[in-house]
């Protein structure tokens, strides 16, 4: 009985020596940065690999307005983050892919008709960059975190796009309405480049 009880409590003094990793498994948030700008952030710690993998899911919608254009930008990006540790924080490696549609509005904008008839008017286009991306990144533990990442997506961006809209010209003292085209750089966008896009941003949110 006495080398019994001696096992016994040896074997409970072994489970509390034990170190089992403390996770918050949930994470949302916000990121600011290129090229989310401003966003949503959501993550999810699983078992596997012992908790080193977690997927995650971006999501932003924003406008910039360079010279005589207007844009409209919606970025997502989905993937997995896998930690270097076993607790869900700490240095990782991110690979994922991004998508940032495009919405392109050109004012006072010089077209061309088939006839070869021009003028000045407004034309529009949609433009979707899809992505492979890298990233390396560092997030904070405890309920409340914090979370930097660098990395780049690799993808083919244009230097050209050709946009479609109306114009008003006057032939014989009227006013007569057309549709033409015309060829435009792409306008700069924060962080887009013509090999791909770079990311760079800081976030912060709640973990549990």
């Amino acid at each position: 009985m006495f080398v019994l009880a001696q096992e016994v409590e040896q074997d409970v003094e072994t489970l509390d020596s034990l170190e089992l990793p403390s996770i918050n498994r949930i994470a949302i948030g916000v990121k600011f940065g290129v090229p989310n700008i401003a966003g949503l952030s959501l993550e999810g710690v699983t078992p596997l690999l012992g908790n080193r993998i977690a997927p995650f899911f971006d999501y932003s919608s924003f406008d910039v307005n360079p010279d005589e254009v207007e844009v409209g930008l919606t970025y997502t990006e989905f993937g997995s983050n896998i930690y270097f540790g076993n607790k869900g924080k700490g240095v990782y490696a991110g690979i994922g892919f991004g998508s940032l549609d495009t919405d392109l509005v050109f004012t006072d904008i010089e077209l061309t008709d088939p006839n070869g008839n021009s003028g000045n008017g407004t034309a529009s286009i949609s433009q979707n960059l899809n992505t492979t991306n890298i990233k390396l990144g560092i997030k904070t533990g405890g309920r409340f975190y914090f979370r930097l990442e660098l990395g780049y997506g690799i993808g083919d961006i244009p230097e050209t796009i050709d946009v479609t809209g109306t114009f008003s010209y006057t032939e014989n003292g009227q006013t007569i309405t057309g549709s033409g085209s015309q060829t435009e750089e792409f306008p700069t966008i924060p962080g887009v480049g013509t090999s791909g896009i770079l990311i760079g941003n800081f976030g912060f949110g709640i973990a549990f």
